[in-house]
């Protein structure tokens, strides 16, 4: 059967077009047992908003407290789904064992294996993104003692599901993976140079113990409004989330 543009456009258009790469978010819970490691103190909170403009004193330190200002763990990964430029839908593989039982030999799968995946994240002037995987590794293998610790309880869990999701043009979910006790295990490097003016970009490696797929989701409404007329758009319906 020889190729049709004609039949390829028609199929495309019924499937409502092509899926894009770009549509897409990722949202990181940060857990609570990490909360308390990069959490930073009232003095350090407020030097690092150099570029924010303080109504007053007390807006200062209420942010620096965590009552509701980018230092909090919701506002982190807000955040961080806003800044997570590039990731992966991850895959996995089926192991299998050759089995001979009569004739020529066969396969027969044992195991599924998933393999690491990476996030993407744009760096803002405080890095608080390079602090935030530097402190939630640190957690996890303290480099003073050396001795791993180990997630025994919800007090001293480090780990987190990730999801990442998959919209169509009209930013309705239509697919999403969900990574099950995910934790960081990589920091990869950031080079320096004179002669660079571009953004810095910190890329993260997790591992996870497998994920579970979403196949169907619903609208953001405040998301499709938001890229319909602004970000002024999505304020004006009284609407939230719908993932």
């Amino acid at each position: 059967m020889s190729f049709s543009p004609n039949l390829f456009l028609a199929n495309v258009r019924s499937k409502d077009g092509l899926a894009k790469p770009s549509r897409f978010e990722v949202i990181l819970p940060i857990p609570p047992y990490i909360s308390q490691f990069v959490g930073s103190s009232i003095l350090e909170t407020i030097l690092n908003f150099p570029n924010s403009v303080f109504s007053n004193v007390s807006d200062a330190v209420n942010k620096a407290l965590e009552r509701g200002g980018p230092s909090s763990s919701s506002s982190t990964t807000r955040n961080l789904a806003l800044q997570c430029e590039s990731a992966e839908l991850p895959g996995k593989t089926m192991q299998t064992t050759d089995v001979k039982i009569y004739g020529p030999t066969f396969k027969v799968p044992y195991q599924t294996q998933y393999g690491d995946t990476s996030l993407t994240f744009l760096c803002t002037n405080d890095f608080y993104e390079r602090k935030l995987f530097d402190r939630w590794m640190e957690a996890i293998h303290p480099t003073d003692t050396n001795n791993l610790r180990f997630p025994k309880g919800e007090k001293s869990r480090y780990m987190t599901n990730i999801k990442i999701i998959q919209y169509d043009d009209f930013i309705k979910q239509i697919y999403a993976v969900e990574l099950i006790d995910a934790f960081p295990i990589g920091v990869a490097p950031q080079a320096l140079s004179w002669a660079d003016d571009n953004f810095h970009r910190l890329q993260i490696s997790f591992a996870y113990q497998k994920y579970r797929t979403i196949y169907e989701g619903t609208y953001d409404i405040g998301a499709a409004a938001a890229s319909l007329f602004g970000a002024a758009g999505s304020r004006l319906l009284p609407f939230g989330r719908a993932l």
